[in-house]
Formats: C-alpha cells, structure tokens, sequence
C-alpha cells in the first residue's frame, strides 16, 4: 500500500476531500445525500389533476443561505384561481414546503441548550417559568416540518390586501443553521431596522387577503430591488403598524438583537458588544491591579477565523468559537485599567457584515 505524502496528512478533512475528486475518485458525504434528497423533493411531480378539477402552476421563489448558489424560481400545482377561492384554500405553500424543511430536520438536529437560553429571554425573570421540553418531543416537532412566514410587506388598503413572505424553518435558530444574509438584506430594504435574522434557506412567495386568503404568483424577478411592491414596503408596513397600534393601543418596537446598541450581553467569564462590521470582547483578568502586571503574567492572545484563544498566567483564561468567521489580520488588543481591576479589550472585524444572533457557535 503506498504510504501518504506530507501534503496528504497535512490536509483538512474539506482538502482531503477535494483532492480525491479532483482525481476522479467518486466520495459521497452526508452532507452530499442530505442535499440530494432535498433536490428531490423540490424537483417532485406534483399530484395529476383529478375530479375534473383544472390546475395551474404557482410561482414561488427559493433563496439559499448559500450565496454561491442562485436564487430560484420554482412553481407548484394549484387548483386555478376560481377553485380555489370558493374552496378558500388558503396558504398552499405551507404544506407544500413542509418536505423540504423536514429534510433539513432530520440531518440539523435541536441544539437543548439552546433551546433552554432561548426559553430564558422569552420569559425572562418574571413569575412564568420557561416551558419544560424533551430532547426526543422536540425533535419529534422539528421532523413534522414545521414552516413559519415572516411578512415582508403587511396586507394593507394601499397594496390590494397583497402580502409578500417568507417562509422559513420555524426551527432553524436551534438547528444552528447558517444565516441567510440575502434574506435580511431583503427585510432591510422592506424598512426593517434592523433586520431580522433568518437561518438555513427559505422561500418567497405572495398570498392576497380578499376576498379569501389565497396565494398569487412571485416571480424570481420580483426579488430585484427596483420593483414597486418593494419600493412601497416600508411605507405600507409603515401603514400597517399604525393601524395595530391604533387598535391595541401599543407602540411596539423591535426587540434589540444581543450585544447591539451599545448594550453589553453578559457571558460567562467575559462580556461583549457588536455593530455590523466589528465585536468587541471584554474580559476580566484575575488577581491584577494594573497593565504592567498584567503583562508580566504572561498575556497571550490568539486570533483565529472561528476561534479566540486567551491565555494568561499560563492557563487557558478563554477558549471562544465564533457564531461566524471574523478577519484575523483585522483583531487587535488592548488593556483597560481602572482601580478595581483589568480587562483585556478584544475588538474583531467580522469577515462579512451581519449582525450576529449570538456570539459563540
């Protein structure tokens, strides 16, 4: 057997792969059959016509939290429109993308600790005590396909009761799945600010309120930022939340995303602050009243695309991973005295602009 070379077991497990295949050796991974399986629910036949009943096709678009990947425009039977407005069908896309969101469930499990801090903000500290969940009835939900929309452009007089959403796993901040930044973008430019985080792909799609609940066509045309319903979306939305105000009689803002508005989310051993382009992490070192003795204890900082590293005194003070990649060549450190104590002041700029829904992976 011939023995690998130096560049072989110097590989990463994604080179080594690459290598293979680019010597005409077949490798499948998991990650290979998860998006087949995925192409092929997308690339289903849809049922053939029965009962005489008369279908048309449906438009509706996909955008990958990969944006090496294009956009796409794909379509779905639906009974034509007449049918389906005496039958009041209402919101076909929610079943139809059920498939495709069960896949990614069953390849992304349900991170519990997450699930539990999430828990935590939603019920804070007051009387009510977060919601107690299994591990397997969580996961159980999660496999069912569970498909949530977020409403770009609120159904209003001014736009024909017309309501664009996007329709996403209603699960995926759980899953861990990547950020989809083309989807935030999106919401940016409909006037949220700031935009919400979305994860792992999702879809866009259009329904009308009157006179029952239906979908209408939206067109991989309709995702380009010259078009009028996203040129009147900020107005409408605008138009919208006035009305809910006026009827609720609140004045709701958005939440603020952690570590944003110069408010500092606390961590274990360590606090931080984000705006789009930068982190900042503070954290306390132990047992020291000024910087001179601080670097005579031997302060070691290590800055990696996905990890920070801190050493001091000899031992690991902070081991941290990355929710997404920062630019080593952009961190940089310094020391921060005061008479009760030292912090260590990381700033990172982030390898691409977003705001990040936490800090760690």
């Amino acid at each position: 057997m011939t023995e690998p070379t130096n560049e072989e077991t110097e590989m990463t497990a994604e080179e080594r792969l690459n290598y293979l295949r680019e010597r005409g050796i077949l490798v499948e991974t998991a990650e290979d059959r998860r998006r087949q399986q995925i192409k092929d629910i997308m690339n289903e036949t849809d049922v053939d016509p029965v009962d005489g009943t008369v279908y048309e096709d449906l438009k509706f678009v996909h955008v990958p939290h990969d944006e090496t990947l294009p956009i796409k425009e794909l379509s779905m039977k639906v009974p034509q429109t007449p049918s389906r407005l005496s039958a009041q069908s209402g919101d076909l896309l929610l079943d139809e993308l059920k498939p495709f969101f069960s896949a990614l469930a069953k390849a992304n499990k349900v991170d519990m600790n997450l699930f539990r801090d999430q828990a935590t903000k939603t019920f804070g500290s007051g009387d009510e005590s977060p919601p107690t969940v299994s591990e397997e009835t969580l996961q159980k939900v999660a496999e069912q396909g569970q498909v949530e929309t977020f409403p770009l452009v609120h159904a209003t007089e001014s736009n024909a009761f017309t309501t664009v959403n996007i329709y996403l796993d209603e699960v995926g901040l759980l899953k861990r799945l990547p950020l989809n930044k083309r989807a935030a973008d999106l919401a940016g430019k409909a006037g949220f600010n700031p935009p919400p985080q979305f994860y792992g792909d999702v879809f866009l799609g259009r329904v009308k309120n009157k006179p029952v609940l239906h979908n209408v066509d939206f067109r991989k045309d309709d995702v380009t930022s010259n078009t009028d319903w996203l040129q009147s979306a900020t107005m409408q939305n605008l138009e919208y939340q006035t009305q809910m105000n006026q009827i609720t009689g609140r004045n709701e803002l958005q939440p603020d995303v952690d570590g944003t508005n110069g408010m500092a989310k606390g961590e274990e051993g360590y606090s931080w602050t984000q705006t789009e382009e930068e982190i900042e992490i503070v954290v306390n070192l132990p047992k020291v009243t000024n910087s001179k003795e601080a670097k005579a204890t031997g302060l070691k900082v290590k800055f990696l695309s996905k990890k920070l590293e801190v050493i001091f005194g000899g031992e690991n003070l902070l081991s941290l991973e990355y929710f997404s990649n920062v630019d080593p060549d952009g961190c940089t450190w310094t020391l921060d005295s005061n008479k009760d104590n030292v912090s260590l002041v990381i700033t990172c700029e982030k390898a691409e602009e977003a705001t990040w829904p936490r800090i760690a992976s």
